[in-house]
């Protein structure tokens, strides 16, 4: 049996994590200004530069605004702010739809191998949180719909593989165009629920092979609902 290295994470990555923790849980409201960095740095008991450092990783990420001579502020993306004047074609043609179920299917399932490889305690603790977020939010599919996308953003996350990272975020608009469609089908929220406890149930284990059958099944669900749901509106 290979025994994998152990890879000390550095202190700037604990930081933006407790960071990312903190504005995911809605400690901050988006667009809210972050307290100043001397007194942020002081919170956290490191120097400015380890909290610019974390900083700068979280703009990456797209959770950080950093505005020069404002200060930093904190920013996610909902799902309407995806909704770009490339979103009407998308949201009709067939072939897209498809074609973005293939382009999960070839990226998301080696993702979530990989997640349930490296993922941290704090990123199983986050994905849990995510996963609750979605149970709470059945009555508001829109709300379930970001929560969904966030759970995946955060499996991307957990990786620690930025070009996966950066694949994942340039199909990003093509992935919550689809999430918004399909929380209207029938079923879809409970189905959801219950895909995405399995995903999480693997990567908590640390089962690589589980996890990435768990994301294949989900997928090949999602991609079922949506071809029930086509041949439902080619009959009307």
């Amino acid at each position: 049996m290979a025994i994998n290295k152990i890879h000390r994470k550095k202190v700037w990555q604990e930081v933006a994590e407790e960071l990312q923790r903190l504005i995911v849980d809605g400690h901050w409201e988006k667009g809210e200004k972050l307290p100043g960095e001397v007194d942020l740095a002081k919170e956290f008991g490191v120097s400015r530069s380890t909290l610019r450092e974390a900083l700068r990783a979280l703009s990456s990420r797209g959770l950080v605004q950093i505005r020069h001579g404002e200060g930093n502020f904190v920013w996610y993306p909902e799902a309407e702010d995806y909704l770009n004047p490339l979103m009407p074609r998308l949201l009709v043609d067939r072939e897209d739809v498809f074609a973005i179920m293939e382009a999960r299917s070839m990226v998301e399932v080696k993702t979530a191998a990989l997640a349930a490889e490296r993922a941290t305690a704090e990123t199983i603790a986050e994905l849990r949180s995510l996963l609750e977020n979605m149970e709470r939010s059945r009555e508001d599919r829109k709300q379930f719909a970001h929560y969904d996308h966030s759970f995946h953003k955060q499996i991307a996350l957990a990786t620690e593989n930025n070009v996966i990272l950066k694949i994942y975020e340039a199909i990003e608009v093509f992935l919550v165009s689809q999430q918004l469609q399909i929380v209207d089908y029938v079923d879809a929220i409970e189905r959801g629920i219950t895909d995405h406890r399995a995903i999480l149930e693997a990567i908590v284990a640390g089962d690589q092979e589980q996890a990435a059958e768990a994301m294949r099944a989900h997928l090949e669900r999602t991609y079922q609902a949506i071809m029930d749901n086509r041949r439902k509106e080619d009959l009307h």
